[in-house]
């Protein structure tokens, strides 16, 4: 008789063969991070931008640089644990969002809601509403405050939450309905 433990079969422990019960430890599995791809970030664009009857619009060319950043913020921290590469990725892509233009309007709105879905697929939360957040990625906006000062916002207000388990349609339209007014004030 054998017994089955994390996917190996052992020797019974009445067996001769048995010189320890000692069990072999399985590795624990590496928590997997959710990345955005570059049709959920265009929904969020889409999303935000309907809020206030604005374009949604993008170039060929600047898709292609959106394409680059969904590929740069998969890349990032890989070698960090998971809490700390969530944060990160979160913070460069609202970053990059906000500084590149890509999009005919709501670029920084479409960075915040970005950053917050996210953050929210992969089990953590933020007030998007916070004056700091919105000030520094306002300022990415312009070239007025870089990656780290962005970080530095967000690691301070990363919160952990239930991860959710819709997909990432479910998740872009909970988090643009729940901060519909807030949204629709920073368009003015």
């Amino acid at each position: 008789m054998a017994l089955r433990r994390a996917g190996v079969s052992l020797p019974s422990p009445h067996s001769q063969s048995v010189k320890s019960r000692s069990f072999v430890r399985e590795p624990v599995g590496k928590k997997t991070i959710h990345h955005m791809d570059f049709d959920t970030l265009l929904l969020v664009n889409k999303e935000v931008a309907s809020l206030t009857g604005e374009p949604y619009e993008y170039s060929k060319a600047d898709g292609r640089k959106l394409a680059g950043l969904i590929k740069e913020v998969e890349q990032r921290a890989d070698n960090q644990d998971f809490d700390e590469a969530v944060a990160e990725k979160a913070a460069l892509l609202v970053f990059k969002v906000a500084s590149g233009q890509y999009f005919r309007s709501g670029n920084k709105r479409t960075a915040l809601v970005a950053g917050l879905v996210f953050l929210v697929k992969n089990g953590y939360t933020l007030d998007l509403e916070n004056a700091e957040l919105v000030t520094t990625v306002d300022k990415a906006g312009i070239a007025a405050a870089d990656l780290d000062d962005l970080y530095g916002v967000m690691r301070e207000l990363v919160a952990k939450a239930m991860a959710e388990r819709k997909g990432w349609e479910g998740v872009v339209k909970g988090v643009v309905e729940k901060n519909k007014e807030f949204l629709t004030r920073l368009a003015a």
